[in-house]
């Protein structure tokens, strides 16, 4: 297994990680239609194809040494000093193996202005707010309508600071 840049070549296997995924998460918290609607609208080719793109960012996969990518990472700088993480997922199958902490630690390393990383979490997600916990991540916020659609789910906004950098 070994974290890398994404390349357009892999936009079809992070599409289907993204969709799996969330159906796997979160078909529970949102319901079925409400995830087809999610992915349809955020993780569709275009738009990854788009992301791969976006100056200031990071797009990186974690590829299993066998034709397949087990987890992604898109995080950009949003403001002078200030980064968001806007995608972090690890296959179901293959969490809790490391995966999702090296994403984060290349994440967190590639932007090497930046003192704060931020990102949003569905807050019904425990499992994804205890990794970030772990990792340094605190609660900054709530916002009570996430998404769209409206799907009227709260969300935690969560900050580290990367000034003294550490996994």
């Amino acid at each position: 297994m070994w974290v890398r840049s994404a390349t357009e070549a892999d936009l079809k296997a992070v599409h289907e990680l993204l969709v799996s995924t969330w159906h796997a998460t979160f078909d529970d918290i949102l319901g079925r239609e409400t995830v087809d609607a999610v992915t349809a609208r955020w993780h569709g080719i275009a738009v990854l194809k788009a992301n791969l793109k976006k100056p200031y960012s990071e797009f990186i996969v974690a590829d299993n040494g066998n034709g397949g990518i087990d987890g992604m990472a898109f995080a950009s700088q949003s403001e002078e000093g200030k980064a968001s993480l806007h995608q972090l997922y690890v296959r179901p199958y293959t969490q809790v193996q490391g995966i999702g902490t090296m994403l984060l630690a290349e994440i967190e390393m590639a932007f090497p202005d930046v003192r704060t990383m931020k990102l949003e979490v569905i807050e019904r997600n425990t499992k994804a707010v205890n990794f970030y916990e772990r990792k340094g991540y605190t609660k900054v916020g709530r916002n009570e309508d996430w998404g769209d659609p409206n799907c009227n789910e709260p969300v935690l906004v969560m900050e580290k600071s990367l000034e003294s950098w550490n996994m």
